[in-house]
């Protein structure tokens, strides 16, 4: 799902099916196929799509439909290892036949002889060499991670951007290298900039993995939100191939070399401080030996005019977390709960936690948003997410309860409202009950249980319903009759005090 949405992305930018196979490390033959199912769905080329997961989860389950038989050619069952293969090649004392076998526990079902023909071809012997890439002003930077070892205490991390063509710098010093601070030091690179390049190098992606490491940023959610919303493109180096990148490389040694060799700061603060005015007066002042210019020179004249422009909007920099919803209905996340309708309980969901919302998903498919909190232990419930029963149970409060009581009538007013003395779930339960029985039994029968029941001071839910299940509410007696209503009522012993007689034995 995540390398389809990232052809079809790649392509709008107006990027050739060759840059997109060697970008992700696919074939183009598989590439023009997701394009043309893209298009059968109305995607048009270097038009970007206004719903790309929807667009890439279309393609998705047409490629993938039940029942599709798996590609038989030993080329196409060996394409799938081709990363793993190249991983192994790179180990010491490794044979073509070590491979094999490695890779036949792995799940591969081909021939020793076909493999070393694939290796053969994917993997040709050939002389070590060099060629020198001219770029285009605005065109590609370089970013990577430098450790620059324990500072206070803390392992600290330098995250360098280097403009390709004027080989203007970016360094941020940072304690983590996680999916937010990643992002989080792009953004801040596109404000010293002034603007957005084209094409963003980065270290190897590993086709097909989806994880939250910094070296996947082209299937990593975050990362790839953050790729469309400044229009840039993510473009992985090739694995154990620094030279691709030589040009941050370079600058992570510098940075080293200038900025952390032999001084000591005080904090994070004051060495992000010191980094700003090293970018800006110092290394971008000194000639480089490659152009014969200042970087800061080639940088304002030749490539800030043609960069992107930075979105006037803020990024909702999004984390992305997985969560179980539980039988309240609710997930947790960062230590909030938030809920999902009832047949949702028990499954898991993919959490995308932004600055204003929280959106839950599952299978591509957005099943919820949520305003975010950000105060421990809240709740952020949707009543429609509950069934018929439990709303029912949720919206009957004391006071809906008291206001259903006094449209069946007086008595059952009344009852209720001695029920409800005690403030307690006990006595709101308990109400619940009484009221339910209007739909066992008609209101002005429950009316009338309510007032017999009162006359004899007598509150207790099962004789209530007892009086009902053997219709004592339409008998006259006695000691009780429904059209001397009034005189059913207890009154205060006051009423009678004036007329008391009282004799001494």
């Amino acid at each position: 799902m995540a390398e389809i949405r990232e052809v079809i992305y790649q392509h709008s930018q107006g990027r050739s099916q060759r840059k997109i196979s060697e970008s992700l490390g696919m074939s183009q033959l598989t590439i023009r196929k997701y394009i043309r199912l893209a298009q059968e769905f109305d995607y048009k080329s270097g038009v970007a799509p206004t719903n790309l997961d929807q667009l890439a989860l279309k393609v998705h389950t047409k490629v993938y439909k039940e029942g599709q038989n798996p590609p038989k050619k030993s080329i196409e069952i060996i394409l799938p290892f081709h990363d793993r293969i190249k991983e192994l090649r790179g180990e010491p004392w490794i044979t073509h036949k070590q491979i094999h076998r490695l890779l036949s526990a792995e799940g591969l079902l081909t021939s020793e002889r076909s493999l070393g023909r694939y290796m053969a071809t994917a993997f040709p012997k050939l002389p070590k060499s060099t060629v020198h890439l001219l770029t285009v002003p605005a065109q590609e930077a370089q970013v990577d991670y430098g450790y620059v070892g324990i500072i206070n205490k803390r392992k600290t991390y330098a995250f360098v951007m280097t403009l390709s063509h004027s080989r203007h710098r970016y360094v941020e010093f940072v304690h983590s290298q996680n999916q937010l601070s990643w992002a989080q030091s792009h953004i801040n690179a596109f404000a010293f900039f002034g603007g957005v390049p084209r094409c963003i190098l980065l270290d190897n992606l590993k086709a097909g993995v989806i994880t939250a490491d910094i070296y996947d940023p082209t299937l990593n959610e975050t990362y790839a939100e953050l790729a469309r919303f400044y229009g840039f493109v993510a473009d992985p180096a090739k694995a154990r191939t620094p030279e691709h990148k030589g040009k941050v490389e370079r600058s992570v040694r510098i940075v080293k070399e200038q900025l952390i060799a032999g001084i000591t700061y005080k904090n994070l603060e004051e060495m992000n401080a010191s980094a700003r005015d090293w970018c800006l007066h110092k290394i971008s002042q000194i000639v480089c030996s490659t152009t014969g210019e200042k970087p800061y020179d080639t940088f304002v004249s030749e490539e800030l005019p043609l960069l992107m422009s930075v979105p006037s909007d803020a990024f909702d920099m999004p984390a992305w977390l997985e969560g179980k919803v539980h039988l309240d209905h609710h997930v947790v996340v960062k230590g909030n709960f938030y809920s999902l309708p009832t047949q949702f309980i028990g499954t898991k969901v993919q959490i995308r936690l932004g600055l204003k919302t929280v959106r839950l998903y599952q299978d591509h498919q957005l099943l919820k948003t949520h305003v975010r909190a950000y105060d421990k232990g809240q709740w952020i419930t949707d009543s429609n997410d509950y069934n018929a029963s439990a709303r029912e149970h949720l919206d009957m409060t004391p006071e809906a309860c008291l206001e259903k009581a006094r449209a069946i009538g007086e008595s059952t007013e009344i009852m209720i409202k001695k029920t409800l003395e005690p403030t307690s779930k006990t006595a709101l339960r308990k109400s619940h009950g009484i009221l339910r029985l209007a739909k066992t039994y008609e209101e002005s029968r429950l009316e009338d249980a309510c007032l017999r029941a009162i006359a004899f001071e007598n509150y207790d839910y099962k004789s209530l319903k007892k009086i009902l299940e053997k219709g004592l509410d339409q008998k006259q007696t006695k000691t009780f009759s429904t059209e001397k209503k009034a005189a059913a009522y207890c009154h205060d012993g006051a009423v009678y005090s004036s007329n008391m007689e009282v004799h001494y034995g």
